[in-house]
């Protein structure tokens, strides 16, 4: 099966649009969320409503993250931004005019299995919910530790808004994987490998809020037709920025102020 494997949209409908429509065409047939489709973005309702079919559909595995565990009320927003802060205020209170987003919201674990070799974390599958950001390698021991104590082969996580990838391969060492993702309408040419005896911590970078040049949004595709060897490829998209920026000038300015408004906006 071919996944599409993406992470935190952030209620930035037109980069999720843009990511769904190419996966689409890249023929995937599965979709794993590593959570944060909600906060900082415009329209949150619009993005659950994307995968709301998909997960009715049994296409769809996800995860929360910390803007959902937030909007939920299982975190505490201490330490959250002004603009995290004031957009999942708002965000809830769209949840409750909308039952069945509530639903969904309501309903995402903190990690996935999605099968026997695959399972998914927002920001840790050793410590999840804890809200740790996984930037150096050491940090991948643990995680890698854990994962083959499930047993899995991979465990995709988001909330770095980073592509990166970790790799055992059947040994004690750990290789950083180069993850320089594929922008043009071919097939990734250096997709990385996943053998049978590896395992893998990826991290799947950000539709909503990438920090990659250009701010194009970022996704995985996950190919296990071939059960020895599994290809991870790697690609960005380009969408309209500005009118995705537009978009959160006018719904959120009524509700944040311009301030915050403006700001979220130059960070698209």
């Amino acid at each position: 099966m071919r996944y599409l494997v993406f992470g935190d949209v952030h209620g930035n409908i037109d980069a999720l649009d843009a990511v769904l429509a190419a996966a689409q065409w890249r023929g995937v047939e599965g979709y794993l969320f590593v959570g944060d489709l909600i906060g900082y973005g415009p329209s949150p309702l619009e993005c659950i409503a994307r995968l709301l079919p998909l997960q009715k559909q049994g296409m769809l595995a996800w995860v929360a993250g910390n803007h959902e565990l937030a909007v939920r009320g299982t975190v505490e927003m201490t330490g959250y931004s002004d603009e995290a802060v004031r957009t999942l205020e708002w965000t809830r209170e769209q949840l409750a005019t909308t039952p069945e987003a509530r639903e969904f919201i309501a309903a995402g674990p903190l990690t996935a299995q999605v099968n026997n070799d695959i399972w998914l974390a927002h920001d840790s599958l050793a410590e999840s919910g804890g809200g740790s950001y996984h930037r150096w390698p050491q940090h991948a021991k643990s995680e890698l530790a854990c994962l083959r104590t499930k047993p899995g082969r991979v465990c995709f996580y988001g909330h770095t808004h980073a592509l990166r990838a970790e790799l055992s391969r059947g040994d004690d060492e750990i290789v950083l994987w180069p993850m320089e993702p594929c922008g043009k309408d071919v097939a990734d040419p250096h997709p990385l490998h996943l053998g049978v005896r590896d395992a893998g911590w990826v991290g799947v970078g950000s539709v909503g809020f990438p920090i990659n040049e250009g701010r194009r949004p970022e996704f995985l595709i996950l190919d296990d037709l071939d059960g020895e060897d599994w290809k991870i490829e790697k690609y960005v998209v380009t969408y309209s920025r500005e009118k995705a920026k537009e978009r959160a000038v006018a719904t959120l300015t009524p509700v944040c102020g311009e301030q915050i408004a403006n700001r979220i906006a130059k960070w698209l």
